[in-house]
């Protein structure tokens, strides 16, 4: 409570400044990168094409329909995987994809944002997309639940480098006061397709879930054409009337003086410098043979004391360091480096991490548990799995516009940690005879109002505190970093249920022959499907397994709190960060700190 009165009690002279504090460096550490091509070319979009031209709303069309055939995808395609791996009897093989598909697509994330610095935003648009419709193709025609495995990776790829860019892009044409709006508008056709979701998924489970992957293969080029059509446009057309020159690259001016022939040798060797590939493949290698294990051991023959098991462990643990020491002495562009490393930006990261860490503890066989503990319709049980995301949108737009008129976010961010406090409690309670509907539901709604406060707050919070020209690189390590956090969230979850799934069935069914146990663990429909005596005791198996997750997942909901008191409040006006004073078209503004004195002299009149 302290903190929330502190915040609640700034004057706008001691805001002004905390601001200038947090922003103030030396000048080696206040020097930034050179002025990216990306962010040249994506602040030319109005230089180009003027702030209402037929071409700007063109584009915000085409995102709107992008965010939204996206937003039918994850409604839809979340429900087909639980049953496109018991197709094959491998169930349980979900924490593996999970966790292996975090694993590689948040590595990838600093990638695709450099792709969109050193070259442009709709570059890094494609280079997605081809990811997506790879992954969906061979996802679709799998034959194994490998097939499923590796196609769920390539397209989680695609998924994230997608939501990434258009981050980036909502970001860079946004004003700070109206960022947290603006950044949760492409979420809002989730709260549409939450229901209209239902009666698609209704319609091809359980057994026709390859015809749903296959129709987004179609939809998601064909609504992308036109922002990718305006984007590249600008560019030839700012290149032709001088807005913006190809030397806006330091990559690009380096190639270009050096005197060195560019070969494409050369070209993907300083792609590879510029975007620290060294660096990903050793944290991806040491994050994969860390989290792997805790879902493969079960499986493995002496389980925790399989050699490889262990190996795989150590070597993780040795690479991560080795991380730490090449980023630290060897890289020359590091994926963090020293200027973005601020304590706004590191909080935000650490309470997005915890945030994610928790919640997919929680998350990862929620809906397994709920499909065999309820009988409920397929319809029915897809509404309820999408209560969360509903709110989530629902509450990330009000997150928006409470910033928008109180231009801060950090007392709406501590509400949001306490109301999911309380719906990761109500999680716990509401197992066995208390799992009632109204329970469930509130527990999905609680849950999802507090995360978006917390959300949006780290959000603008992280993209506030750096220059314009290190935007895309923080909403990449930002997802990096809390994709990361997600995966250890999910490695726990399937360690706990591959391991103590199996044994709690025997339990309370006795009965039951190892092959039976097997069946009954390997899919939920043959869970769900045993007669009543049977499944009552599958439903015990059930709720003690997931004991094991609510209980540790509510205890580490408490930690964001304590991390946020460390944050900067910063004040959110015109200004597209608050390092920098310029416009989203990267001219200077001149009301800046007007508006701050405005401020400051409001919050001051009631105190004279």
């Amino acid at each position: 409570m302290a903190t929330v009165e502190e915040t609640k009690s700034q004057t706008g002279s001691e805001s002004s400044i905390e601001q200038k504090r947090d922003t103030t460096q030396t000048p080696s550490e206040s020097k930034p990168e050179p002025e990216v091509a990306g962010v040249a070319r994506i602040e030319a979009l109005y230089k180009v094409f003027g702030g209402k031209g037929a071409p700007l709303w063109i584009l915000y069309l085409s995102i709107a329909l992008i965010a939204y055939v996206y937003s039918l995808d994850s409604n839809t395609t979340s429900s087909f995987l639980p049953f496109a791996t018991s197709a094959f009897d491998s169930h349980s093989s979900i924490g593996t994809i999970e966790v292996a598909a975090d694993i590689i697509a948040a590595v990838g994330k600093p990638f695709i944002a450099k792709i969109a610095d050193i070259t442009s935003r709709p570059r890094a648009y494609v280079f997605s997309l081809c990811f997506y419709i790879l992954g969906y193709i061979v996802i679709a025609s799998s034959s194994t639940v490998g097939a499923v495995c590796a196609g769920e990776v390539l397209y989680t790829i695609g998924r994230t480098g997608l939501d990434l860019v258009t981050d980036i892009i909502v970001a860079d044409l946004s004003p700070l006061k109206w960022r947290g709006f603006a950044t949760a508008l492409p979420s809002s056709p989730y709260i549409i397709n939450a229901f209209i979701s239902a009666e698609i998924t209704n319609g091809f489970l359980p057994g026709k879930w390859r015809w749903g992957y296959g129709i987004f293969i179609i939809m998601l080029p064909v609504v992308m054409a036109p922002a990718l059509t305006v984007l590249f446009w600008a560019e030839v057309k700012s290149k032709r009337d001088g807005t913006v020159s190809i030397a806006s690259s330091a990559w690009e001016r380096r190639n270009e003086g050096s005197g060195e022939k560019v070969t494409w040798y050369t070209v993907v060797r300083d792609f590879g410098v510029h975007v620290d590939i060294m660096g990903l493949i050793i944290l991806g290698t040491a994050w994969a043979l860390l989290f792997l294990p805790f879902t493969l051991y079960a499986d493995a023959k002496g389980g925790w004391k399989n050699p490889s098991m262990i190996a795989m462990i150590v070597v993780g643990g040795i690479l991560l360091f080795a991380f730490a020491a090449y980023e630290k002495w060897f890289a020359r562009y590091p994926l963090m480096p020293a200027r973005v490393l601020n304590r706004t930006f590191v909080g935000a990261v650490t309470v997005d991490v915890l945030y994610m860490l928790s919640g997919n503890m929680r998350s990862l066989y929620y809906s397994s548990w709920t499909w065999v503990i309820k009988d409920w319709t397929t319809r029915e049980w897809t509404y309820f799995n999408k209560t969360m995301t509903v709110g989530l949108c629902v509450f990330g737009i009000v997150g928006g516009l409470i910033q928008r008129y109180t231009h801060r976010y950090k007392a709406l961010q501590f509400t949001g940690l306490c109301i999911r406090i309380i719906g990761m409690g109500l999680t716990f309670y509401a197992r066995g005879d208390n799992a009632t509907d109204v329970a469930l539901v509130w527990t999905q709604l609680l849950i999802a109002i507090g995360g978006a406060f917390s959300v949006v707050g780290s959000r603008v919070a992280s993209q506030a505190s750096v220059p314009h020209a290190d935007l895309a690189q923080v909403i990449s390590l930002i997802s990096l970093w809390t994709s990361l956090g997600g995966s250890v969230g999910y490695a726990i979850a399937a360690a706990v249920w591959t391991g103590k799934m199996p044994g709690y069935l025997h339990k309370h069914l006795p009965y039951k022959t190892d092959a039976e146990i097997a069946k009954i663990f390997g899919s939920i429909k043959s869970a769900r499907n045993l007669g009543a005596t049977d499944k009552t005791n599958v439903i015990y198996a059930y709720n003690d397994t997931v004991y094991l997750l609510y209980l540790p997942a509510l205890i580490l909901s408490f930690l964001p709190l304590i991390v946020l008191i460390f944050m900067r409040n910063f004040y959110l006006g015109d200004n597209q960060n608050a390092v920098q004073n310029i416009g989203i078209d990267g001219r200077a503004l001149d009301n800046n700190q007007a508006d701050e004195k405005k401020e400051e002299d409001a919050e001051k009149a009631p105190a004279k």
